[in-house]
């Protein structure tokens, strides 16, 4: 009886993986491992696209759709 030979990873061995990254960006992002810079940028980011989506929906509002 022959066994199949293995020729790759399991995903077993991926999912430990990117376990490990995603663990690893977490610690980064909620510890503020390196002055919080990251995170705050993030937050920055965050806020700065819920500012715009606002803004493009307030000037769809205002457009064509508004009644005279």
């Amino acid at each position: 009886m022959r066994t199949a030979s293995r020729s790759g990873q399991s995903i077993l061995e991926y999912t430990l993986i990117l376990g490990v990254v995603v663990a690893a960006i977490v610690a980064v992002l909620f510890t503020g491992i390196g002055g919080g810079s990251i995170k705050e940028s993030v937050e920055g980011a965050y806020s700065k696209t819920g500012t715009a989506l606002k803004s493009t929906v307030d000037d769809l509002g205002m457009g064509v759709f508004q009644e005279e």
